[in-house]
Parts: structure tokens; C-alpha cells; sequence
């Protein structure tokens, strides 16, 4: 089994690299070599799309066709919303693929939440993609390095 020389963990709006430091006496211990925030990934699409004038009206449930009002304003959210998801996994992709180029390791481990995991990991280079050694779903972006180590089994003492 190839060694993990990295971990990567993510969620939707950020994403954190750790080198894993082999030490003789005290066994492995991580340390931080990238963090990044995704400004879109965080706020509310009201806050964002202010351009009231493009926005699409919604009916009150009643005479739709008298008011010459739309109803198609949830249909719009949610394509926007599908969109900004795809964009915001692409991005993390594309991060966690210059981070591994970049450690130039062998093998890296990943931690993701179990709704997005497979969206990230389907975006990455094949050559990126095939050198995890650890797949992990969960969400483990705000854990403490030195509790981070537990949830990897590949660094683990034997």
C-alpha cells in the first residue's frame, strides 16, 4: 500500500491541505500547507442577485393568468443553485489537483461529506484521482489537526 504523504479535506466552501510529517519518536503529525475559502459557496442567493428589475415575479396562487404573473421563480433558483454547485465543485477540483501536483505525492488521502464527495472526486485529473490511498466521507474541514490523524486509517499505528 502506497504511503499518505498528504491529506486533503473539503466541504463545499473550503478546502484545507496537510503534509503528513513522519516523526521517529512521536509517530506521524500534520502540518498545513494550503487553505482556501470559496467566496461563493457562502451567502445567501437573495444577497447576491440584487438586480430586482431581471428577477421573475411569482403569483399569489390565484388568477395567474389575469395578473400576468409567472410562477417559474422556483424553477430558476433552483437551476441557479445547480450551477453554483457545479462551479463551486470545479473550483475545489481544481484546487486539491494543484495541491497534489504541486506536494508531488505519491499518495494523498481525501475527506469530503458523503453529499459531495463523489461530485469532487468525478472532476479530478484520472492521475490525481488514482493515487488517493484513503477515501473518508465526512466532514472534517474544521478539525483539529491533532484530531484529524484518528480518522485516517493509513496513519494509524500498526
Amino acid at each position: 500500500m502506497t504511503p499518505t504523504s498528504l491529506i486533503i479535506t473539503a466541504d463545499r466552501g473550503s478546502l484545507k491541505a496537510y503534509r503528513v510529517v513522519e516523526t521517529p519518536n512521536r509517530g506521524p503529525s500534520l502540518q498545513l500547507v494550503q487553505s482556501e475559502e470559496l467566496t461563493d459557496a457562502h451567502g445567501r442567493y437573495k444577497d447576491k442577485l440584487t438586480d430586482q428589475a431581471g428577477r421573475f415575479p411569482v403569483g399569489n396562487g390565484g388568477g395567474q393568468a389575469a395578473s400576468g404573473r409567472h410562477m417559474n421563480a422556483i424553477a430558476e433558483r433552483q437551476a441557479l443553485e445547480t450551477e453554483n454547485d457545479r462551479r463551486i465543485f470545479r473550483q475545489l477540483a481544481d484546487h486539491i489537483a494543484d495541491v497534489v501536483k504541486t506536494e508531488g505525492t505519491e499518495g494523498w488521502s481525501f475527506a469530503a461529506p458523503t453529499q459531495i464527495y463523489s461530485s469532487i472526486s468525478d472532476l479530478l485529473p484520472n492521475e490525481v484521482r488514482e493515487r488517493i490511498v484513503e477515501h473518508v466521507k465526512s466532514d472534517l474541514v474544521k478539525t483539529e489537526p491533532a484530531n484529524l490523524l484518528q480518522h485516517f486509517r493509513s496513519l494509524q499505528p500498526v
